[in-house]
């Protein structure tokens, strides 16, 4: 059974908050007596990747390889003899008359068949899970779209909300300017009226003490020239 890719390359949001994964893959398994063609491993990008990442996808790997050992002695035990012995022309010869004594059946057609047979699970394994990266990428993409697009439409909206209220200011701050001009000049428009009621105010003095002398002055001239 071969470790999560999932968690390897691709998390979840499960995963994001730290839950554990109940998901696992294996490697598929066909019959290795089919025909299967040799198909030349993806290039990976140029991008920086950690020591440590690379180290884990690598034992995943092996793992995976491990998990789909054909049984009795096939280009998996014959791949670990010649690394281990430093993959040099001394070690495939070793490895090769090792094979030939401990199974008469192997030969270097059934070695290069069996290497294009575990070639194709590892590339049919990476190849499925780039498509699940890709797709959670766009996943990610669109969600990032999405999220800049509400901020972009809230953003516009309150730039005009604030345009709108620069405009309410400004009628405002004009209005405020129209009524303090009338303010100012409202002492003078009732100055003609507030002369006018003080001659009439005054000649109302005038015209009671006039006429009060007058009906005093004959009061008292009833009394001084009329003997009773």
């Amino acid at each position: 059974m071969l470790k999560n890719f999932k968690s390897l390359f691709i998390k979840s949001d499960e995963e994001e908050e730290s839950k554990p994964a109940a998901e696992t893959f294996s490697f598929p398994v066909n019959n290795p007596t089919h025909n299967v063609t040799s198909a030349q491993a993806p290039v990976s990008n140029t991008q920086t990747i950690s020591a440590p990442a690379i180290a884990e996808v690598i034992k995943v790997y092996e793992n995976g390889l491990e998990s789909i050992n054909m049984p009795g002695y096939d280009f998996y035990e014959f791949y670990h003899s010649v690394n281990s012995a430093g993959n040099n022309e001394q070690a495939y010869n070793m490895a090769y008359k090792m094979a030939t004594v401990l199974d008469k059946t192997v030969t270097v057609q059934k070695l290069v068949h069996d290497a294009d047979f575990y070639i194709s699970k590892i590339n049919e394994v990476y190849n499925q899970y780039v498509t699940q990266g890709k797709s959670k990428i766009n996943s990610i993409n669109d969600k990032k779209s999405a999220e800049k697009s509400t901020l972009t439409t809230e953003i516009e909206q309150a730039d005009t909300k604030i345009l709108q209220l620069k405009e309410e200011l400004k009628k405002l701050e004009e209005e405020i300017t129209t009524k303090k001009n009338k303010l100012a000049k409202i002492d003078e428009s009732y100055i003609s009226q507030e002369k006018n009621i003080h001659e009439r105010l005054a000649a109302n003095d005038h015209a009671h003490k006039t006429s009060i002398d007058k009906l005093i002055a004959v009061k008292e001239g009833i009394s001084t020239y009329i003997k009773s």
